[in-house]
């Protein structure tokens, strides 16, 4: 009984978190990645709150008090659980205060149950040590993490794409109610004896006697020992969001990242908890240098060594999976050792634990988001990373020889701080010299919804091409040419030949004026399409976006647009509070270049709102260029239920003109435009000039999104 509702309370637990941080509070923050380092700070400090309970319960000495003060939770609990999706007027209505408003909104959603699930696991393991099975009580954390890991793993790929939001919500209601009654019989004493819990001899590992002490009789863990139970999991904790951020930066947001980095993270939770055989701390130490090297100087070794060596996607996302995975197996098997060996102390251990993995996301959300320009933090993580492998590596119980191996590991640990910040070093890119041109950085600005800057670049021999650059995290959002000839030349994804482009200038032909709404800023670079006639709305979630391209890029400041107006906030939000007198010729959403997508722009009730501020004669014209999804199918069928005739159109990489490959779905009833502009599609083909396929390609049978289904599993390319 025990076993199971340990996993079924853990599996339970996460099976929640992701429909309601996927489908709810992360569209209304714009799909900011921000959102899940957010919900991470307050599920990992609510465990911590949940544990101290679990810590203070048991400290009590009536068994009887103990069932009661639960019993009475677990009721509230499960009579506040009806209410586990957010009400409508938990909409944030500014962008102001992001994360205050995450940790309401999850607060007043799910605070009391998912406090009441924190408190179980170490309240059953407790409890768990007045059996005849007490020696294995620790298994039962590695169970809970089996739970969680399932709940990972199911839900993008099981549930999500067959059920609906108020569905998944009515399940864990339900759920949640089941939970409670299987907690009663273990809060009232079933299958415990009276026997007081005692002493569990731990297991060995590598060779290497256990750190608390050689004796069972010694029972009391020293300060030393307590440190190490806060700062260990902190460091994993903290290596495996910055890393998640660092993916984020370094290749894109893409699908399911998620997913990848925290079932790494619970996988060695369960490894290490299981049994002392699956962490060997020399082998992993070892290969935890080996891999901080690999991973951070994936660009600089090679070229140290005179080797060229043109890496890709995969392998940065991979080494960086490996690391992530060697550095938690190191911190949590180190951890594992360190347990008390008193299980009398075992409510005391896994409260010590909980407060350092909430201090990794205390220090990334609200230290590093607010006071960082860029992501540090991971250079932090992999220098302690770096320090505690050398540690684990080099340490031995001698005297004499255990002298001449700190030694070493100290001159180890100075060589690969050394060498990570000369890989690492996160300055280095931003002042680039070379042969035919310079690149400096002008401005770089992270808050909660990401890290957003300026690059200047200027051209030796070729002046005419000098340009700023506009980057959202990696992915460029904006260039503008600083030659008055080329100035303002629509660039990148919004080139005159566009499917942007085209609709925009089809449209100013048709009429005298237009008024044109732009989702997602950028540098503005749409801006120059307008007329003095017209009148133009941006909007854009991002504050300091706006900043950036009001401050560096004179786009806006030079827009002919007679009217001009710079809204700021969620899109969706703001246009379902327009005057339904409110038309537009042209809507643009400009917000999917990249791995992440705002999915609750892509629904049927947003296309609705489109269609209800939208000229009967009006273009929606949608910017899909995505490297991770195929949001063509998702779009198409949102036009075929609005009934709005399409097209497509695809345009290929064009360096001379700095135009990247983009691709643009337009929705529109003006059949002249859609006579006089065909689809494009992007032809793929062999060494042998064989066609392969085209692009876009549709997926017949895909469900539509709505504001209460949605799955992108079945659109991963």
């Amino acid at each position: 009984m025990p076993f199971a509702l340990t996993i079924f309370t853990s599996a339970f637990l996460l099976f929640q978190v992701q429909p309601l941080l996927s489908k709810q509070i992360l569209p209304w923050f714009g799909g900011s990645p921000a959102v899940w380092t957010t919900a991470m700070l307050f599920f990992q400090t609510l465990l911590c709150l949940g544990y101290l309970y679990a810590h203070a319960l048991a400290a009590l000495p009536s068994r009887k008090t103990q069932a009661q003060i639960h019993v009475v939770l677990l009721v509230l609990a499960a009579l506040l659980a009806a209410r586990v999706l957010p009400e409508a007027e938990l909409r944030p209505d500014s962008p102001d205060s992001p994360v205050f408003q995450v940790l309401l909104i999850l607060g007043a959603s799910v605070g009391l149950p998912y406090f009441c699930l924190a408190t179980t696991g170490p309240l059953v393991q407790h409890w768990f040590t007045s059996t005849a099975h007490a020696s294995s009580v620790f298994r039962l954390y590695a169970l809970s993490n089996v739970g969680s890991f399932l709940a990972l793993l199911s839900f993008p790929y099981v549930l999500e794409p067959w059920l609906e939001q108020q569905e998944m919500g009515r399940l864990w209601t339900a759920g949640f109610w089941v939970f409670a009654l299987l907690c009663l019989p273990l809060a009232l004493g079933a299958w415990q004896n009276n026997s007081p819990v005692g002493v569990v001899q731990p297991d060995d590992a590598d060779g290497v006697p256990p750190l608390q002490g050689e004796a069972a009789s010694v029972q009391k863990p020293s300060w030393a020992q307590r440190i190490s139970w806060v700062a260990l999991p902190a460091l994993a904790s903290l290596v495996f969001i910055a890393a998640t951020d660092q993916i984020s930066h370094d290749v894109a947001p893409e699908p399911r990242l998620w997913v990848s980095t925290l079932g790494l993270y619970l996988v060695t939770f369960i490894l290490t908890f299981d049994h002392p055989r699956w962490y060997r701390p020399k082998l992993f130490a070892f290969l935890t240098l080996v891999l901080l090297l690999a991973t951070s100087g994936l660009s600089d070794i090679p070229s140290w060594l005179g080797i060229e060596w043109d890496y890709g996607v995969n392998e940065v996302r991979w080494s960086h999976y490996a690391l992530l995975f060697a550095v938690c197996m190191l911190c949590h098997g180190e951890l594992y050792r360190r347990r008390p060996v008193d299980t009398r102390r075992l409510t005391e251990f896994y409260l010590c634990m909980s407060i350092g993995g909430a201090c990794g996301g205390l220090f990334v959300t609200l230290v590093a988001t607010q006071f960082f320009d860029d992501y540090h933090e991971w250079l932090m993580a992999l220098v302690l990373v770096a320090l505690l492998a050398c540690h684990v590596l080099f340490r031995f119980e001698g005297q004499s020889r255990g002298r001449v191996r700190h030694a070493a590991g100290a001159l180890t640990a100075v060589v690969m701080v050394a060498l990570l910040y000369a890989m690492q070093n996160p300055w280095s890119w931003r002042d680039v010299r070379m042969d035919d041109r310079t690149e400096v950085v002008l401005e770089q600005v992270r808050n909660f919804y990401g890290t957003v800057s300026v690059k200047e670049r200027r051209f030796v021999l070729e002046p005419e091409r000098n340009d700023r650059i506009f980057f959202s995290g990696n992915v460029t959002h904006g260039q503008q040419f600083l030659s008055d000839a080329l100035r303002h030349v629509p660039t990148t994804y919004y080139a005159r030949d566009s499917g942007i482009g085209e609709t925009l200038l089809w449209a100013m032909d048709q009429k005298p004026s237009l008024s044109v709404a732009l989702i997602g800023l950028g540098a503005g670079t749409l801006a120059n399409y307008a007329r003095q006639a017209d009148a133009y709305d941006f909007y854009e979630i991002n504050p300091a976006a706006v900043r950036i391209a009001q401050g560096w890029f004179d786009n806006l400041s030079t827009c002919k647009a007679g009217e001009q107006n710079i809204v700021l906030g969620d899109a969706r939000l703001r246009m379902e509070q327009l005057p339904k007198d409110k038309l537009y010729d042209v809507i643009v959403l400009d917000a999917f270049t990249g791995g992440s997508v705002p999915i609750h722009l892509l629904t049927r009730e947003a296309f609705q709102i489109y269609r209800d501020h939208l000229k009967p004669d009006g273009h929606i014209a949608i910017n899909i260029t995505n490297a991770y999804l195929n949001l063509y199918p998702i779009v198409k069928a949102q036009a075929e239920v609005l009934g709005i005739a399409y097209r497509h159109k695809y345009q290929a990489l064009d360096e001379v003109r700095n135009v990247r490959r983009n691709l643009h779905f337009i929705m529109t009833k003006d059949q002249a435009y859609l006579k006089a502009y065909p689809s494009v599609n992007r032809e793929v083909q062999d060494e042998q000039g064989l066609l392969l396929r085209s692009e876009p390609y549709d997926q017949p049978g895909l469900r539509l999104w709505t504001d209460q289904f949605s799955s992108i599993a079945p659109i991963v390319r």
